[in-house]
């Protein structure tokens, strides 16, 4: 028989070792990458990192420089006209308010020689000075209406009672000394007394008038004196002379009276004198003592 002799391609352990010597090549070469390799993504990210950072700041820079310009003509082109409109000169002055006891003839006087025809330089806080330096004047607010008209609002004090014979006083209970008062303010009520008990003197009348109305009688003058006593005017001139302390419970005790023997013969009363424990002294008008 003759020999038969089978030839393989070749060895296995050779296919074996040629697979691990491709292996090893594909790995250095990995391994023997120069430095500074970066590695190509798909959208090309890490690749164009560079050249986008360089185009975002050419662009911020070239929108700044239009900007700039843009300010730079609007300020060129319109300075005349903005220079034309805040140097516009002053043309009206609009003064309101109630003017009762203010003069507004006088008032204008006074703001005429405060201002000029500068509208914008004008001095406001110098102007409500002057304007509230008048006794009259409580307050005085004061600004530019556009284009040209300067506003001016006067509030005026509110006298509640003449104060002596040097001026009112206000709903605050603040003293207001004025000149030459006494025909604008004949028709108010005088209190009297201590300036440091201004505030207790205003209180009072206020207590007495809110009890006296209940029966028709108004309060005219109310005076209190250096000892602290207390003397007030009714309307028809009758005087109520009270004392020093417990003033509300004296005039409890004159009500009581009143209404039981004075309300029927009130107008021959000139003066009730109420400094007693249990009753009160009544004084006629002469008339009625010489019948």
């Amino acid at each position: 028989m003759a020999e038969e002799k089978i030839f393989a391609d070749e060895p296995i352990a050779a296919r074996g070792d040629l697979g691990e010597r491709r292996a090893s090549s594909a790995v250095d070469r990995v391994l023997r990458r120069p430095q500074g390799y970066q590695r190509v993504t798909p959208r090309g990210g890490a690749a164009e990192d560079g050249d986008g950072a360089k185009r975002h700041s050419l662009w911020r820079s070239l929108i700044l420089v239009v900007f700039l310009m843009g300010i730079g003509a609007g300020i060129y082109y319109g300075i005349d006209p903005l220079r034309e409109l805040l140097e516009r000169p002053l043309t009206r002055v609009a003064v309101e308010g109630e003017f009762v006891f203010v003069s507004k003839t006088r008032t204008s006087e006074l703001i005429s020689a405060e201002i000029n025809d500068d509208f914008l330089q004008l001095d406001l806080m110098r102007l409500k000075q002057v304007l509230e330096q008048d006794p009259w004047v409580e307050r005085a607010s004061i600004g530019r209406r556009w284009p040209d008209t300067l506003v001016v609002r006067i509030v005026e004090q509110k006298p509640i009672a003449r104060w002596g014979d040097v001026g009112f006083m206000n709903q605050r209970g603040e003293i207001v000394t004025v000149a030459e008062a006494a025909s604008q303010l004949a028709h108010l009520p005088l209190l009297q007394g201590e300036v440091s008990d201004a505030s207790l003197i205003l209180r009072q009348y206020q207590d007495l008038v809110r009890l006296l109305r209940t029966r028709g009688l108004d309060v005219i003058a109310l005076k209190s004196d250096a000892k602290k006593s207390w003397r007030m005017t009714l309307a028809g001139e009758v005087e109520l002379v009270i004392g020093r302390d417990q003033v509300m419970e004296k005039i409890g005790r004159f009500i009581r009276v009143y209404d039981r023997h004075l309300k029927d013969r009130w107008i021959e009363v000139k003066r009730v004198d109420l400094r007693y424990t249990n009753g009160v002294a009544v004084e006629w008008q002469e008339e009625v003592q010489t019948h």
